[in-house]
């Protein structure tokens, strides 16, 4: 099943073979985004539980209040795991900023491959 958000412009959600795949594609990432980003996502696919990938594609900024957010309580609704696909420098120290400072409540590792990444998630399937 694939279901493309209508705030396509800042994040994009689908869910295939079991996995919720969510495409950042705004430079920044405020807590209204990150907030009605989980709130689609939530709307989509909040039946269960899911593995989640996300691609932080054109973020070079993510506030600390969206940070905090959606590594909170909220921010997890729904969320089994999740795993990062990282692809450039500033993309990585974002991601590895949030995972040490912010510590999100589910298990969440940095990939630099689609692939790795998805095997990875598919163990908690």
């Amino acid at each position: 099943m694939h279901i493309t958000s209508p705030i396509k412009e800042l994040v994009t959600v689908e869910q295939v073979d079991g996995i919720i795949l969510c495409v950042l594609e705004s430079e920044t990432v405020d807590l209204n985004i990150a907030k009605m980003g989980v709130a689609h996502r939530v709307k989509l696919y909040g039946d269960k539980d899911y593995p989640i990938l996300v691609r932080i594609k054109n973020v070079k900024h993510i506030t600390k209040e969206a940070r905090e957010y959606l590594a909170s309580k909220d921010g997890c609704n729904k969320v089994k795991c999740g795993a990062i696909i990282i692809d450039s420098i500033v993309m990585s120290v974002i991601a590895n900023f949030f995972l040490q400072i912010n510590k999100p409540l589910v298990p969440t590792k940095l990939f630099t491959n689609k692939e790795s990444a998805i095997d990875w998630l598919n163990t908690f399937k």
